[in-house]
């Protein structure tokens, strides 16, 4: 069991909005949501009882659509076929992977209401709105996301606590951490290669063997593959299709999701549905294009522009190896070995992604095209707000430190743009209003 920083919040939701909610623990396959929700009936309650929708029988699934009339006879018969025993206000009913079976979420409007006992529902939303098209959604849903471990959980899985305290001072006080700067390059390109599935983490805690690593990330990948092979929501092979082109599409230069390179026929409408297929079992993290760098970035994203990045950066280096051996893959060699080439920067700014998703920043970014020659002239990997201001942010994978497109911006929407912060290879520096910032504390970004 790892340190998890959303237990927490789940200890919120039990002391302020139980039993008027349910929680809903959202997020993609192994990435520890039973674990969690476990966790949480163990230590907050008296009892718990944990229904899995993937192996729940034909009649307890009956239960939620034949006897809500009768309640006293739905819990009697959960408590006999479970065997545990249900204390009111004193237990927690679990609803695993319950995209699987929508009927049990509609119901929980009832059971809330009943207000007997606490419920705690866990899945993703992949395919719900088809599912749903004739069910009544509960609005009495606390949500929280549940994304793989970040880097400061994965120095925790190994009993690391003082990391991140060390360098939120220095990045406050904007001073170098010196000698520091290289064991930590080498723990941050460690989860650059792991990630943050627990199964993978276990895996490195455990053994510090890569290929075991590796064993893990394949098994998971295994799993999502055949997801998306069983799944009826949408064409099975468009999402297969899309997901196999992420590493391809993440290894150009500008990074952007073209789909005609999935196959010359392929249409937006064809692959919206699957894209969101995706996107709602939290397998992958989709970055929007801002046509205007405002603070309301969601007000500003009519473009169709994407980029595709996976929720786990280790994902994506299994993903991009997948048909050969682990022994063979070159970028488990290259980034232990601190020699990233320039279209393996995919890895830079995938983990940016992550880790900025994991401090609660959508992925958007910015460009700019010369309608002339319709060559991109400039360029902003990331945006995220700080109160009222724009914060534009670069990753450097390469040599290259060329800050022209952040220079430009900053030129043209003056009064919008804060700080800009440049994450690179090298140590903490100001440099003409700009931050620059080793890639590991995008962790605190």
């Amino acid at each position: 069991m790892f340190e998890r920083k959303i237990y927490e919040e789940m200890l919120k939701w039990k002391r302020e909005y139980a039993p008027r909610y349910s929680l809903f623990l959202k997020g993609a396959r192994r990435v520890g949501k039973t674990t969690l929700a476990e966790k949480l009936g163990k230590e907050a309650y008296r009892s718990y009882l944990l229904i899995r929708f993937d192996k729940a029988r034909p009649e307890v699934k009956e239960l939620f659509t034949n006897s809500l009339e009768d309640l006293d006879n739905l819990f009697s018969t959960l408590q006999f076929v479970y065997k545990t025993r249900l204390y009111p206000r004193e237990s927690l009913i679990i609803l695993d992977e319950v995209q699987l079976f929508p009927a049990a979420r509609q119901a929980l409007k009832t059971l809330v209401e009943d207000g007997r006992y606490d419920y705690l529902e866990t899945g993703s939303l992949a395919g719900i709105t088809k599912k749903s098209k004739d069910i009544l959604i509960p609005s009495e849903e606390y949500a929280i996301e549940v994304l793989p471990m970040d880097y400061e959980e994965f120095l925790l899985a190994q009993g690391d606590s003082m990391t991140i305290p060390v360098l939120r001072d220095h990045l406050e006080k904007r001073k170098p951490v010196g000698k520091l700067h290289q064991p930590l390059m080498k723990s941050f390109r460690e989860y650059m290669l792991v990630g943050g599935m627990p199964q993978a983490v276990t895996a490195f805690v455990e053994t510090r063997d890569f290929g075991k690593v590796d064993f893990a990330k394949q098994g998971i990948l295994s799993l999502y593959k055949s997801d998306m092979e069983t799944q009826r929501e949408e064409n099975p092979d468009y999402v297969g299709n899309f997901f196999d082109r992420i590493p391809s599409e993440l290894s150009k230069h500008d990074k952007r999701f073209v789909l005609t390179h999935i196959n010359a026929n392929a249409r937006v409408r064809d692959y919206s549905g699957p894209v969101r297929w995706l996107e709602e079992a939290m397998i992958v993290n989709l970055a929007r294009k801002v046509d205007d760098p405002s603070a309301a970035f969601n007000l500003s994203t009519s473009s169709p522009s994407f980029k595709c990045y996976m929720m786990d950066t280790g994902l994506l280096v299994s993903l991009a190896f997948r048909d050969r051996p682990y022994l063979e893959n070159e970028l488990y060699r290259d980034i232990l070995l601190d020699k990233l080439h320039v279209n393996e920067g995919m890895i830079v700014e995938n983990v940016v992604a992550q880790c900025l998703r994991s401090n609660g920043h959508r992925a958007y970014f910015y460009t700019e095209t010369d309608k002339e020659t319709r060559r991109t002239d400039l360029e902003i990997d990331f945006l995220i707000r700080q109160g009222r201001k724009v914060i534009p942010i670069e990753a450097k994978s390469s040599g290259s430190e060329s800050i022209k497109s952040l220079t430009r911006l900053k030129e043209k929407f003056r009064q919008r743009i804060g700080e800009g912060i440049v994450l690179h290879h090298g140590e903490i520096r100001e440099e003409n209003s700009v931050l620059y910032l080793p890639y590991y504390m995008a962790a605190l970004l």
